[in-house]
C-alpha cells in the first residue's frame, strides 16, 4: 500500500519551515493518510514545538511509495529521477530554494518536473514563472490558532525575535532611543531562540511587535503576534506583502531601520492613546491571522493530496 513520506533534514535549530513539514503529516495522519515523517540518522528531530508524528528512518521504499521532498534539498531532487519514485516537492522558500536548488531541478528530463505544494499565492506565482507548465498546488502556511490567541494581562513592552536580522534590530532600538525619547523606556522582550509555547506567552503579554522579517515567502511570526492581539510594526520580509495592508500593521520598506523605528514609535502611540483607533487595528490584527488558520489550512491539504495521490489515504479519520 502506497505510503507517503515528507523529507526533512533537520538540525534541531528553531526553523518554521521544519515545523510546517511536522504539521503537514501530523494533519495527514488525522485525516487518514498514511503519512510519515522521514528522516537521517544524523538529523536531530525538533523539540522546541510539541509534535506527534510517526517517522521514516530507514532506506526500505516501496515502488508505489509518494516521496515529499523540501525545495532547499538540492542534493535529494538530483537524485529522485534515478529513484524511480513518485515524488512532490514541497515549497516554502523563494529565495533559498532559488539559490539552493533551480540548478538541482534543471537536471530533471524535460517535461517530468516533480508536482510542487506552495504555501502562498506569490510563492506559487514564482514557481509558475521559472517552471512553465509545472502543476502547482496551494497548501497555505498558517497562524496556529489552537495555540496563537489572546489571553491574560499585557504590559507596554516590545516583542521581537532578532534572529534572522539581528544587526538591524539593534539598529531600531537604538533609533527608537534617539529618536523618540518618550519610548525609551519601553521593555524589549526577546524571543530568541523561542519555543513556540514560549513565543506565544512573549506575544499574548506584549503589546507591540517589532517585525524583522527577511527573504520571506510568507513569514507567519507577524501573523502569530496579531493573532495574540500585538500592533505590529517593521518590515514585511517580502513575501509577507501578500498579508501586509495599512489596517494591519505599520509596514515599512525593507532594511530601512530608520523608518521602522519611526513606525514602532507610531504602533506605540497608538497603544498608549488607546480608544476604537486601537480596537480597530487589533480588529484588523485578527481578522487577518483568521484567514491565514489552521482550520483553512486543513481543508487546503485534504484537497490537495486527493488529487495528487488520493491512493495514500487508507481511511477517512485519524490513524494514531
Amino acid at each position: 500500500m502506497a505510503r507517503l513520506i515528507y523529507f526533512a533534514f533537520p538540525r534541531g535549530s528553531v526553523q518554521g519551515g521544519q515545523k510546517m513539514i511536522i504539521r503537514h503529516v501530523e494533519a495527514l495522519r488525522g485525516l487518514g493518510f498514511d503519512a510519515y515523517y522521514g528522516t537521517g540518522p544524523h538529523n536531530v528531530v525538533p523539540t522546541w514545538f510539541e509534535h506527534n508524528v510517526v517517522r521514516f528512518t530507514d532506506s526500505n521504499f516501496r515502488s508505489d511509495d509518494v516521496v515529499v521532498l523540501p525545495d532547499d534539498a538540492h542534493d535529494s531532487l538530483r537524485r529522485i529521477p534515478s529513484m524511480g519514485l513518485k515524488a512532490v516537492v514541497f515549497s516554502q522558500g523563494i529565495y533559498l530554494s532559488a539559490a539552493l536548488s533551480y540548478e538541482a531541478l534543471e537536471t530533471f528530463p524535460e517535461g517530468r518536473l516533480p508536482p510542487f505544494i506552495a504555501v502562498g499565492q506569490r510563492l506559487a506565482a514564482t514557481i509558475r514563472r521559472a517552471w512553465p507548465g509545472t502543476q502547482v498546488e496551494l497548501a497555505p502556511c498558517f497562524a496556529d490558532e489552537r495555540i496563537f490567541r489572546p489571553g491574560g494581562a499585557k504590559r507596554d513592552a516590545i516583542a521581537y525575535a532578532p534572529r534572522k536580522r539581528p544587526i538591524e534590530a539593534n539598529a531600531i532600538r537604538a533609533f527608537l532611543r534617539r529618536f523618540h525619547p518618550r519610548h525609551a523606556g519601553l521593555p524589549w522582550t526577546v524571543l530568541e531562540n523561542a519555543t513556540e509555547l514560549e513565543m506565544a506567552d512573549g506575544f499574548r503579554s506584549s503589546t507591540l511587535f517589532l517585525s524583522l522579517s527577511r527573504l520571506e515567502s510568507i513569514g507567519i511570526t507577524p501573523l502569530e503576534a496579531m493573532a495574540c492581539g500585538c500592533v505590529v510594526a517593521g518590515f514585511t520580509g517580502v513575501g509577507g506583502q501578500e498579508f501586509a495592508t495599512t489596517a494591519n500593521g505599520f509596514w515599512v520598506p525593507e532594511d530601512d531601520c530608520g523608518a521602522a523605528a519611526d513606525a514602532l514609535a507610531q504602533a506605540a502611540d497608538l497603544v498608549a492613546t488607546g480608544g476604537p483607533a486601537l480596537k480597530w487595528r487589533l480588529e484588523a490584527g485578527y481578522e487577518t491571522a483568521r484567514q491565514w488558520s489552521y482550520a483553512r489550512f486543513l481543508t487546503a491539504l485534504e484537497e490537495v493530496w486527493m488529487k495528487l495521490a488520493p491512493e495514500t489515504r487508507i481511511q477517512t479519520g485519524p490513524l494514531d
